[in-house]
């Protein structure tokens, strides 16, 4: 009878399924959020390049001056490109380099005032070379913040952080002069700090 019930109990097909799923979904769930968040990161990174990529290009084209109003103008355009983030999220500066001599000098600077800081200015140990005829530089440089939504689902420990750091530099010289220079209010008043 005991040799009956046990052959019974292993040739039971019922309840297999549940126990697979059980084993199963974790990871199917874990990957699922896991490739979500990639995806999403990877679309921010995106964001971020093609925002710093926009913000230098549109400075780079303006003729020997460019007004800080104007630079607001630019600071918009980089918020559309990175919708839905908020731009309250998204760090916009812009940076104005010259050279003299051999040394790299910072001229000017200005920012969207949202966020918190990129981080130290760009390091002018890469500059000179691309200053080759005198010419100014103009570094644009995005950054924003992304929370994955798996760690926030399934915990900080899994990704190893709350939020990841995204941010993006672009140099370019200005197109139609060899000096740029950013003023606050007229052209030839302060300059931009």
């Amino acid at each position: 009878m005991m040799k009956n019930t046990f052959r019974k109990f292993v040739g039971e097909t019922k309840g297999i399924a549940a126990i697979e799923i059980a084993f199963i979904m974790p990871f199917m769930l874990l990957i699922y959020f896991g490739l979500f968040d990639i995806t999403a990161l990877v679309s921010v990174n995106r964001k971020v390049t093609y925002s710093a990529s926009i913000v230098a290009d549109l400075v780079a084209q303006n003729k020997t001056s460019v007004l800080k109003s104007k630079l607001s103008d630019y600071y918009s355009a980089a918020n559309l490109v990175m919708a839905p983030i908020s731009s309250s999220a998204v760090r916009v500066e812009v940076f104005g380099y010259r050279i003299a001599g051999s040394t790299v000098s910072l001229i000017w600077k200005t920012n969207n005032g949202q966020a918190t800081s990129c981080g130290a200015n760009p390091s002018t140990a890469a500059m000179a070379p691309l200053m080759v005829a005198g010419n100014d530089l103009v570094v644009a440089r995005v950054c924003t913040t992304y929370s994955p939504y798996a760690a926030n689902f399934l915990g900080h420990s899994i990704v190893n952080s709350s939020s990841f750091n995204i941010g993006e530099s672009i140099t370019q010289r200005p197109r139609s002069t060899l000096k740029l220079t950013c003023y606050n209010t007229t052209v030839g008043g302060a300059v931009c700090s």
